[in-house]
């Protein structure tokens, strides 16, 4: 067989992604990336403080790699209490919950770092089924750190089905404190005997008896007082009209009695009937919520496995949609429908990677004037800009925020190798309600040489379409 074998080893996978990002983003776009980097400068550094790695990441989803899947579920516990307490300074719609699984695993090991392998789907899958601001780990992982975490409990929820997974895998909830307790108080609430009320029957139950109570205090004060008037004879003690003022007193008293008890049950039913409107409204916001996340998830894979489908070709840059500058190397994919916008679009590749600087920019053509690109936005740009080559996804670090200069969008970071690098993306003319071209790439200065403004603004004015 022909080929460099294949990399393998075993090792705890820790897969983390963002609740509701896209929902997030819509909101408010640049608020939400400041919150996600200041989150991930925190996790990168539990990660490597756990003796873990960053395998992969896209957008807001990371993949770590561990050698213990002990300080594995560790860092995923230190990822999620540092995550709770910078929200607790956020206002809440600043506020973002993490979902994180962990599974131990056999891994295939690519050669730019990247980890592939059923190994990485389950942990994927855990995630996927998390709690919001919750961790879930396979079977394989809570059998190992159920001895060394003592203080911690592992709520097993059973064997669930995974999508396209052959074997059976055992989740388990990573539970610790009140939450813990929680878990242990409903277990004993829900054993079999008599059926309990719910905290809101009760409610009821006790509003109509306080009120039942005081009523029949009130007309037994009043039937006592009438008793004494006719045993008198219906003579009064002192004077007959002083008697019959205390008695219409005490009825006025009662006719009162009964409408307050009339008017509290109707503020119960009332509240009542708010409470079951709220839950309603809670349920459908969470039910779009689910949805419109799944729908983001959707896009994404879709867009990525018509990428990895397309078929390129190498040719000469003179061939290609790119001005390409001294040293680079072309290629090109065939036309294809695409989720980029509508109708045909074709892609278009220069790189070129020297000892001191490196060049990369992929130039998505439409086809045809009938085809249209969408328009450039500031999230789709941001994931992007992350996912443009395997050199900015595996080899950035230190992330600014997405800038714009004039139609274009730009972030800065540094390579690995000290580098000051950028990457962008570029509009072409407006075509109808869309655009004729997208192009983005990266660009880094010779090692030692700093970016500065008018270096960017000059390589994003010189690279065009032929």
């Amino acid at each position: 067989m022909n080929g460099s074998p294949v990399k393998r080893r075993l090792a705890a996978i820790m897969s983390i992604d963002v609740v509701s990002y896209s929902a997030m983003m819509g909101a408010d776009e640049e608020g939400t990336m400041r919150v996600l980097r200041t989150h991930r400068t925190a996790i990168d550094s539990s990660i490597r403080r756990h003796g873990g790695r960053i395998a992969n990441t896209a957008g807001d989803s990371v993949l770590a790699e561990f050698g213990s899947p002990v300080e594995a579920v560790r860092s995923a516990l230190d990822v999620q209490a540092g995550i709770d307490t910078r929200n607790n300074s956020l206002p809440p719609s600043q506020r973002m919950l993490f979902r994180i699984g962990v599974h131990l695993d056999d891994v295939i090991v690519q050669d730019n770092g990247d980890l592939l392998g059923e190994g990485v789907n389950i942990a994927a899958r855990l995630q996927a089924a998390a709690d919001p601001g919750g961790v879930m780990v396979s079977g394989e992982v809570a059998g190992q750190a159920r001895a060394k975490m003592p203080e911690y409990g592992f709520e097993r929820l059973g064997r669930p089905v995974m999508k396209n997974i052959v074997r059976t895998v055992e989740a388990f909830r990573v539970v610790s404190g009140a939450r813990a307790r929680q878990i242990a108080r409903a277990d004993v609430s829900s054993a079999p005997g008599a059926p309990h009320a719910t905290a809101e029957k009760k409610a009821h139950i006790s509003g109509f008896v306080i009120a039942a109570a005081v009523i029949a205090g009130l007309l037994g004060g009043g039937a006592v007082a009438w008793g004494i008037f006719a045993f008198s004879g219906g003579g009064p003690v002192g004077d007959g009209k002083e008697a019959e003022a205390i008695a219409r007193r005490k009825a006025a008293e009662a006719d009162a009695a009964r409408k307050q008890a009339a008017d509290d049950a109707e503020a119960a039913r009332r509240k009542a009937a708010e409470a079951d409107a709220a839950r309603q409204q809670a349920a459908a916001a969470e039910a779009a919520r689910r949805q419109a996340e799944q729908e983001a998830v959707d896009r994404r894979h879709k867009r990525a496995n018509q990428t990895r489908s397309l078929s390129w070709a190498d040719i000469p840059c003179a061939q290609s949609r790119i001005a390409a500058g001294q040293g680079m190397t072309c290629s090109a994919s065939a036309e294809y429908d695409g989720v980029d916008g509508r109708g045909k679009f074709r892609r278009w590749a220069a790189g070129t990677h020297a000892a001191t600087t490196a060049t990369y920019v992929m130039l998505v053509d439409t086809v045809d004037a009938a085809s249209v690109h969408l328009p450039l936005r500031r999230d789709d740009e941001s994931e992007f800009l992350l996912e443009i080559s395997s050199f900015t996804r595996n080899n950035a670090r230190e992330w600014s925020s997405l800038a714009a200069l004039g139609d274009s969008l730009y972030v800065t970071f540094k390579a690995v190798d000290g580098r000051s690098c950028f990457a962008f993306a570029k509009p072409g003319p407006a075509r109808g309600d869309g655009l004729a071209w997208v192009m983005r790439g990266y660009h880094c200065v010779a090692s030692g040489q700093s970016l500065v403004a008018d270096r960017i603004a000059l390589v994003i004015g010189t690279l065009k379409a032929r």
